[in-house]
């Protein structure tokens, strides 16, 4: 039996471990013939191929991963994958995964899969397709998230509080950040004093007596590894990324993001670059905070920004630092990480590793526009902006969609040549420019 129910334990990697362990029982109940040769190096045995075979739709096949059916605003983040799934066949056979379907998507073999938000539902679904490891392309995970307003921020405290962040490097909704790489947010030891302890100057870095590298405290928080596939995978979504055609913003997105920078500029004095299109930041420049404490504020944004600096410095020795980083928050990479990189450490040279990517996409800017007070003082400003959610979240799913969609039409074009039947895509009819 490919999955079997069990009292689910705490680890995520556990899980995994008692996986592998029933199946092994399972086949030592009865003597099996012979293996071949190619079965030898196989984790999997023949019963279970015929089962990942039926559930994924076949071999070599690319999982497109979300989280959100529509549950949020009512517009499911996988919309634009399914619209263009052809032969599309819906898999009810999930213990974990909240829904999939599988067909060919531009000339790929691909299994499209929601599995409901917050990471450990992510973690779970994810190791219930990595049992059928061996037919398994790559994941590509897209999701919407708030971000940064600015790399590096409007002010940060490592400047002093006397002057803005004189760049223009500003985030826009629809922008991208693909990257391999997650913190755990809440990986913190604090109190209400140390926290609040600049209040009501949000100029201000909450302190943090242990942060995410204390893993004796809070165990992993921190998910920097990565493969040469994981990396391979990451730049070639990047470079997609680079090359799409993105969807425009609608006039309520803009109206809402000129009037937050107004109101900014106002006490900055920065000219912020508005017209620009859709940015994909890169691994080097943005990093995933993920949380299920949705917060909001610049020092908190300090906050993840700094972690964001940490996770990316662990991954490739660099020496970042909140100054230039663009954060994403979101609930589900830690789980999909951990899952992921605990099944590649577990199957080792001996098994098929699985390489992954993730790819974020700005559908809230995470924190209010600020003003200056004078003699270093920030405020939270007095004018209210009613932000559109519901249009800022259709646009980053058409967006993220753009992304991973134009990543597989150039794989379809490089092995079928310009097809326009066979490589062509449109989005879905759900949101209007």
């Amino acid at each position: 039996m490919y999955v079997r129910r069990l009292d689910m334990p705490a680890n995520p990697l556990l899980l995994t471990v008692l996986l592998i362990g029933s199946c092994l029982l399972t086949a030592a109940q009865a003597p099996a013939p012979a293996p071949s040769a190619s079965e030898e190096t196989s984790p999997l045995t023949a019963s279970s191929q015929s089962v990942c075979i039926s559930m994924l739709g076949g071999t070599n096949v690319s999982l497109v991963m979300v989280a959100d059916p529509g549950d949020f605003t009512g517009t499911g983040e996988a919309v634009h994958y399914l619209a263009n799934l052809q032969n599309r066949v819906n898999v009810t056979s999930s213990s974990f995964c909240l829904s999939m379907a599988y067909g060919t998507l531009l000339g790929n073999p691909v299994m499209v899969v929601a599995t409901g938000i917050g990471p450990t539902t992510a973690a779970l679904c994810a190791l219930e397709l990595l049992q059928c490891s061996e037919y398994i392309k790559e994941i590509i995970w897209m999701g919407t998230a708030g971000f940064s307003p600015q790399q590096g921020g409007v002010i940060d405290t490592l400047r002093g509080c006397d002057a803005a962040n004189p760049s223009t490097a500003i985030t826009r909704e629809g922008d991208l950040c693909i990257t391999p790489w997650a913190i755990n947010w809440d990986c913190k030891l604090t109190d209400w004093d140390e926290q609040c302890a600049g209040f009501p100057n949000v100029c201000s870095d909450p302190t943090n007596d242990d942060g995410p590298e204390v893993s004796s405290l809070y165990g992993q928080c921190i998910f920097s590894s990565y493969t040469g596939a994981d990396m391979a995978l990451t730049m070639e979504v990047q470079a997609a990324a680079e090359a799409a055609s993105f969807p425009a913003r609608s006039d309520n997105l803009n109206l809402y993001e000129e009037e937050y920078w107004n109101i900014t500029s106002d006490s900055t004095g920065v000219s912020y670059v508005l017209d620009r299109p859709v940015k994909p930041w890169n691994y080097t420049q943005c990093a995933i905070a993920d949380s299920q404490f949705f917060w909001a504020g610049a020092p908190w944004d300090m906050v993840s920004r700094n972690y964001s600096a940490v996770v990316v410095n662990e991954a490739l020795g660099m020496n970042l630092t909140q100054l230039d980083m663009v954060t994403v928050s979101s609930q589900e990479d830690i789980g999909l990480v951990q899952a992921v990189g605990g099944w590649n450490s577990l199957v080792g040279s001996s098994g098929k590793q699985v390489p992954y990517t993730i790819v974020r996409t700005h559908s809230d800017i995470l924190h209010d526009p600020i003003e200056s007070m004078g003699n270093g003082t920030w405020m939270t400003s007095t004018q209210t902006l009613d932000q559109n959610f519901d249009d800022g979240y259709a646009f980053a799913i058409a967006t993220g969609s753009t992304a991973v969609l134009t990543t597989l039409q150039r794989r379809c074009q490089a092995a079928n040549g310009v097809n326009a039947t066979l490589c062509g895509y449109a989005l879905a009819p759900i949101y209007t420019s």
